[in-house]
């Protein structure tokens, strides 16, 4: 899984959303040997670009599946097509599918593929991520999609054991107020817990024992003393950092800008603010990072993309 302690570096996926030409709507990788400190490859230039669909992918997610192969989907959707977020009608005319590539080493891909996940009157799916359920034996994969009836973004789910073929979907979480979305849900297995976080207006950590189970709001970014007010972040991952022996959670800055900002526990579980603290030293590279998705990796792994690219 993501959280996977393999000590070999970091792979970051994400696209740049600047939003003002075809590419900054497709895929990019960076590399870190810490998690902290990253370089963008391939000399900045997409590695995957979707020619499917929308013509542009957004929040992608990497995963390290059971089997040892890399699936990435992403959110179908391209706002530069569209003509820019005031004319774009995104939620009510969005694509219904994922976009998802596989890998075997993360240097060949597939490619592109389209899944269509919901019905004709859905408007939109967006921030796919998953997780594996052994209780299941299966893939729990979850997104954004708004509610018919209130159009507020809630997340859904449907299970898969290969990513091409989905079990019916369902609503699998909604905002706490009912005025708010709820979307950009992440999840890990910490212990024997697993832990969330998602975006309603403030970023709440939840835990529970099962991914269908009761969930337990432990704290919000925004209460614990990080520097963090209002609704000003968004896109949270969670990531194990071996070296460090802390979670890490990157949340992207997207009301100011400033990129994506680390965020360092011990115990993901934790409502005391002197058990987080913001790295004191980070740097995200050269390119904008938008709302991406953080693997670790192994050291033939890092060392083989680094060569490539």
């Amino acid at each position: 899984m993501n959280n996977q302690s393999t000590n070999g570096g970091y792979l970051f996926v994400f696209f740049t959303g600047t939003e003002d030409s075809p590419s900054a709507e497709q895929l990019y990788f960076a590399l870190s040997p810490d998690g902290l400190h990253w370089t963008d490859i391939n000399h900045n230039q997409p590695v995957l670009t979707s020619t499917i669909g929308e013509r542009g992918v957004r929040d992608p997610f990497i995963m390290r599946r059971q089997d040892g192969h890399f699936t990435i989907m992403a959110t179908d959707l391209s706002i530069y097509h569209r003509g820019g977020w005031g004319q774009a009608k995104a939620t009510t005319t969005g694509s219904k599918d994922l976009i998802f590539w596989d890998s075997a080493d993360l240097l060949s891909w597939s490619t592109p593929r389209a899944v269509r996940m919901v019905g004709e009157d859905t408007g939109c799916v967006w921030a796919p991520e998953a997780i594996y359920d052994p209780a299941h034996e299966a893939y729990f994969v979850f997104w954004s999609s708004p509610n018919q009836q209130t159009h507020k973004m809630e997340i859904w789910r449907a299970y898969t054991k290969d990513f091409q073929h989905f079990e019916s979907t369902a609503t699998y979480a909604v905002a706490k107020n009912p005025k708010n979305d709820l979307i950009d849900m992440t999840m890990v297995k910490a212990g024997g817990q697993f832990v969330r976080a998602s975006r309603d207006g403030t970023i709440p950590i939840e835990q529970s024992p099962s991914l269908t189970g009761d969930w337990q709001q432990v704290t919000a970014l925004q209460d614990l003393d990080l520097g963090i007010q209002g609704d000003t972040v968004e896109g949270p991952e969670i990531v194990w950092l071996a070296d460090q022996q802390k979670w890490c959670i990157y949340v992207d800055q997207f009301d100011n800008g400033r990129g994506y900002l680390p965020i360092l526990t011990s115990d993901l579980t934790s409502s005391n603010p002197t058990d987080w603290e913001v790295a004191p030293d980070y740097d995200f590279g050269q390119l904008k990072k938008r709302h991406g998705s953080i693997m670790a990796l192994t050291p033939q792994e890092y060392a083989n993309l680094a060569a490539k690219y």
